[in-house]
């Protein structure tokens, strides 16, 4: 490690030639002074005689005229800020010698509910005294970089960060790795921005950090927001190749905005991509499936504004599609994708959809990211048993307590309400509420027993307005109802929030789009 929290808030170099406080100041010592440091600190609170100190520090190249221990100890405790009468860290015991009270920090993060972290700081011992510098300009560019990010997301500071592969399984999803190095007189620093869980590099930089005369070069405010559009870019354009693209998509948004996610920044990032490479098929696609993720997203809240933009993005969308699939038959887990959002179109591509996203799960080198598409394109044809047996082996293969293993989930509720499992549906609601406690009522709404609905949907019902529920109902059936063939499988899935509907506000609850889904053929 290349700096030592060593205790409290002070910090020193590997060679104790230098020591930091937590308010940016720090202080160097002497070779003899260093010295009695390393051996004190390897040995707190315990009394060491002062023949012991003495031959702890000699033979290091220290003066002789140094070696007066009383003298040395008194120096440290100018350097330390430590007061004699009442010591934080070098108490005299008379007759005795000195005992170093402060236990060592323990070396132990806490990232439990941790979403990013800066550090390691790397290179502190290698900058002489500008160390100080260093580390005021990470101070201030976790600052400003925690600040890039939703309020209920945890972004921490840690200088002495360990290799991100030993974080085990509480660690971030992003880690921002700082380098400093001197050259010419300045100070530098590598800014490396990290996905922890593939280890993939979001992006780097090499930025002067401040001239020879200290006087500051670049200004960490602009650095870490150049940093967090970095990151955003990278994810919004080079999707997880290891989950289906609509949850790269959300995950691209939740990484700075928490649950909820902005689908808008993805899609200002995609539209400049494509406007930079106007022939990159990937990117149309992602567009595309991003502009469908909107809807999954947002989708009560776009139909409760009164304003309908179906029309014209599903005319974007199949535009994107159709003039991107040419271009992907190297890509079957992008193929897959526009095969889906054909499906989702329901403009007369249905077969051609379905022969194509079975034709590309086979292809797909991976079985996470075919899986759930494939699996719930069968749902929608009528083959439950299939579909089903496809998101439950995902669901076996994905990280527990994750965005993907919401969105399986999900998929897995809407297939078993298909064909009224209610024990079965029932058993998947709770542990996606559990897991995601803001969209409990939607979810109870639109999943819970008809017959004998939750306490969460009853008390939902009580409060919800008219324009809710209708704007609710239109959700459920936009985003997945309607694209069911069967019709047994379609009455079951609307059979919920139809009858619940119907109950606490009229029959005219039900929009006239859903009407002719409802009723027998």
């Amino acid at each position: 490690m290349n700096i030592i929290p060593t205790f409290g808030n002070l910090f020193f170099d590997e060679d104790f030639l230098n020591g930091h406080f937590a308010d940016g100041t720090s202080v160097s010592f002497t070779k003899t002074e260093s010295g009695l440091l390393k051996y004190m600190t390897a040995n707190p609170n315990r009394v060491l005689t002062r023949n012991q100190l003495l031959d702890a520090i000699s033979g290091n190249g220290a003066d002789k005229l140094d070696r007066s221990i009383d003298f040395v100890i008194n120096r440290l405790r100018r350097k330390l800020k430590d007061d004699a009468k009442d010591a934080t860290y070098i108490a005299t015991r008379y007759g005795e010698g000195y005992i170093w009270l402060t236990q060592p920090n323990q070396p132990t993060i806490q990232l439990e509910g941790v979403h990013a972290i800066v550090g390691p700081c790397l290179g502190l011992d290698h900058v002489g005294d500008m160390g100080a510098n260093a580390l005021a300009f990470a101070k201030a560019f976790h600052g400003v970089f925690a600040k890039c990010f939703s309020s209920d997301l945890s972004v921490i500071f840690e200088p002495d960060c360990p290799k991100y592969a030993t974080l085990g399984k509480d660690a971030p999803k992003i880690g921002i790795e700082l380098s400093f190095l001197t050259q010419k007189g300045q100070l530098e620093c590598v800014i490396r921005g990290v996905s922890i869980l593939s280890g993939r590099t979001l992006f780097a930089g090499r930025h002067i950090v401040a001239a020879p005369d200290k006087s500051l070069s670049s200004h960490p405010e602009d650095l870490a927001k150049e940093a967090s559009d970095q990151i955003w870019n990278s994810q919004a354009l080079e999707p997880d190749d290891a989950v289906p693209l609509t949850v790269s998509m959300i995950n691209a948004g939740t990484t700075f905005t928490g649950l909820k996610g902005h689908w808008k920044d993805n899609d200002k990032v995609l539209r400049k991509a494509i406007a930079d490479d106007p022939d990159d098929p990937r990117a149309k696609i992602m567009l595309a499936t991003n502009i469908h993720t909107k809807y999954l997203q947002e989708g009560v809240e776009i139909f409760m504004s009164g304003d309908d933009p179906r029309q014209q993005d599903e005319d974007e969308i199949e535009q994107l599609v159709l003039a991107s699939l040419p271009h992907l038959n190297d890509a079957p887990s992008f193929q897959l994708v526009a095969a889906k959002l054909l499906f989702f179109l329901d403009r007369g591509y249905n077969e051609m959809a379905v022969e194509i996203a079975e034709r590309s799960a086979r292809e797909c080198l991976s079985l996470t990211a075919s899986l759930p598409v494939i699996g719930q394109m069968w749902v929608f044809v009528g083959q439950n048993e299939e579909g089903l047996a496809a998101i439950n082996q995902a669901l076996d293969e994905c990280e527990e307590g994750s965005q993907f293993e919401i969105y399986l989930l999900i998929l897995k509720c809407e297939a078993l309400a298909a064909v009224s499992d209610r024990k079965g549906v029932r058993s998947v609601l709770n542990r996606v509420c559990a897991n995601v406690p803001h969209i409990e009522v939607l979810m109870e709404v639109l999943f819970t027993d008809p017959d004998h609905p939750s306490k969460v949907a009853q008390q939902a019902l009580v409060n919800m307005a008219p324009a809710q529920a209708r704007a609710m109902l239109l959700f459920m059936h936009y985003v997945y109802a309607r694209l069911l063939k069967v019709e047994e499988h379609r009455h079951n899935a609307y059979r919920t929030v139809v009858t619940l509907f119907r109950k606490q506000f009229g029959p005219d609850i039900v929009p006239a789009e859903v009407k002719p889904m409802i009723e027998p053929v």
